[in-house]
């Protein structure tokens, strides 16, 4: 029994010992993150000098720079008609191309979109802010970058990861919220 007692007491004595601080552990913090800012400012640099590249080989279009992102020309221009409002539906027809012109979708392959005007969240963010630009019987050629398009995880079909393309699009039919 006094063999417990002193047993207990030193038990004791141990629990009741200051905890002692440890030593911080030196991590790198902040350098994968900052790795990845550097590696999508370089892609995204790249992704722009092909664009750029592709807007000077088509001389015969006068690119117009959106302040969301992308760049736009007009193919076919309608001036008479007015630009789609939020919530009114439009049906168009696409077709996508990369920068090097090489047909990715064609416009028998997607068909006739519809789509209602800052209502819907199933379309690329490119299209939903391009399409607000159209006018009915209008064609444009829109070229996003990859961000604005796929993103880095492609369509997963023809579009591969960061990818930036070319979209040749005509307003069919604007449908006014009033009419519909």
């Amino acid at each position: 029994m006094k063999y417990y007692s002193i047993l207990l007491i030193v038990f004791c004595l141990i629990a009741c010992k200051e905890p002692q601080a440890r030593k911080p552990v030196s991590v790198k913090t902040g350098t994968f993150l900052q790795n990845s800012v550097e590696r999508t400012k370089k892609r995204l640099q790249k992704e722009n000098n092909f664009i750029l590249e592709y807007i000077k080989k088509d001389s015969t279009n006068q690119y117009i720079n959106s302040n969301i992102g992308f760049w736009y020309t007009y193919i076919k221009q309608d001036s008479t008609s007015t630009t789609p409002k939020f919530g009114d539906q439009i049906t168009y027809s696409y077709s996508i191309s990369d920068l090097n012109d090489i047909n990715i979708y064609s416009i028998e392959d997607i068909g006739k979109q519809t789509y209602y005007i800052d209502q819907q969240d199933d379309i690329i963010e490119g299209f939903r802010q391009g399409l607000k630009l159209i006018r009915q019987n209008e064609e444009i050629k829109y070229i996003f970058p990859s961000q604005l398009a796929y993103g880095y995880r492609g369509d997963g079909q023809k579009i591969n990861a960061n990818t930036p393309i070319v979209c040749t699009t005509t307003l069919l039919k604007i449908t006014t919220k009033k009419d519909q």
